[in-house]
């Protein structure tokens, strides 16, 4: 490849050649510590998701917000020192278990929690679920869905910063590599963008509905039993496969518009509770949340630990019923766990279909269906 050095570098980052990769292959290598420190610092960033119209009253106290309430879920799933399983998803822990995504102990101060709401609006906006009992009020439901979506957009935000540094991993590297790495980058962008514009779009109606500028136009599932759930969650999914392994949309073409439903599991004064809610025009997700209803033998709790686990990053898992599971099951949780991270393996219409290997733990006992 011959490039002049004042012509434009052929990786588009719109700078000259020679300052840009011009000698790249000779250059210093991005070390594991680099790595590590700038994950640490995009994993801190501060900012508040309150509705723009609200900013004015932003506090300039960034808190660590809890997605999943403290005291009234992850207490009732914790073990007597206070901790629960989840996935620990820092760069320094993904090098010690080379690659490998497993559940561990975090604290439950911790667990769940990310600088997305300063003081003022964290409390404004969520002290419907932090402070009252939950009674599946139509001003709770808004606030699972909006506080789950914050943490997804949050996430898919520091995704793209963080595919801006991967970009500067190509030092040392050959012109070959270089370009490969630059291709991946460029591609991940692209995905990264169309799903950044997709939850924001989903927001400024939620932000509507926050506002009393718009009329409702949400439907929730809500699953209720008397016990508290040995699941926590709270985000948000497009899935690719419905739970009769058929597929339902096709993330890979970006003209389309992925739906996305909101989901979140939890308890609230001994009880336990999931509640799934989407946009009323989002008919893919209408039929994907029927097949999962769809009349069986079998409990709708294993298709919700398949799909909470295979789809989600934010859940915590209680350390007791984890104790009660077989190898078989540990072993799906991990697989599950692992899903979409490996192209070479990953077969979406697999992912939710039952394979024989369920779990209980937990009874449905009442199925309410709202607005749809």
């Amino acid at each position: 490849m011959k490039i002049g050095r004042n012509e434009k570098c052929w990786c588009d980052s719109g700078k000259k050649y020679k300052h840009c990769h011009y000698g790249r292959d000779k250059a210093e290598p991005i070390s594991k510590g680099e790595a590590i420190g700038f994950s640490k610092k995009n994993a801190s960033r501060k900012c508040c998701y309150a509705p723009v119209a609200l900013h004015s009253e932003c506090s300039k106290m960034i808190i660590n917000a809890h997605t999943i309430s403290k005291s009234g879920s992850l207490l009732e799933i914790a073990d007597k020192t206070n901790h629960v399983l989840g996935l620990k998803l820092d760069l320094a822990n993904i090098f010690k278990n080379k690659g490998k995504f497993v559940p561990e102990r975090i604290g439950v101060n911790q667990a769940s929690t990310f600088k997305g709401f300063c003081s003022v609006h964290d409390k404004a906006l969520f002290s419907c679920l932090e402070d009252k009992p939950f009674i599946g009020s139509e001003e709770q439901f808004l606030a699972l869905m909006y506080r789950a979506l914050a943490k997804e957009l949050y996430a898919k935000e520091a995704s793209l910063i963080n595919s801006e540094f991967i970009k500067g991993a190509d030092k040392g590297k050959s012109t070959f590599d270089q370009i490969f790495i630059q291709g991946f980058a460029a591609n991940n962008q692209l995905g990264i963008k169309t799903a950044i514009k997709e939850l924001s779009d989903i927001k400024v109606s939620l932000d509507a509905q926050l506002l009393g500028d718009e009329v409702n136009e949400l439907c929730h599932l809500l699953i209720e039993s008397s016990s508290p759930m040995p699941i926590a969650v709270s985000s948000i999914s497009s899935p690719i496969s419905d739970f009769n392994g058929e597929i339902i949309q096709n993330l890979g073409d970006l003209k389309v518009k992925a739906e996305s439903v909101v989901f979140n599991s939890f308890s609230s004064e001994g009880r336990g509770y999931v509640v799934f809610s989407w946009l009323k025009n989002a008919t893919i997700i209408n039929k994907f949340i029927h097949t999962m209803l769809s009349t069986d033998a079998k409990p709708i709790f294993s298709k919700l630990v398949r799909f909470f686990i295979g789809s989600a990053e934010n859940v915590f898992i209680s350390p007791e019923w984890w104790e009660t599971l077989s190898e078989e099951q540990k072993g799906k949780i991990e697989q599950l766990i692992m899903t979409g991270i490996n192209p070479f393996e990953f077969e979406p219409e697999t992912v939710f279909l039952d394979d024989g290997i369920d779990f209980g733990g937990w009874d449905a006992e009442s199925i309410r269906k709202i607005n749809f």
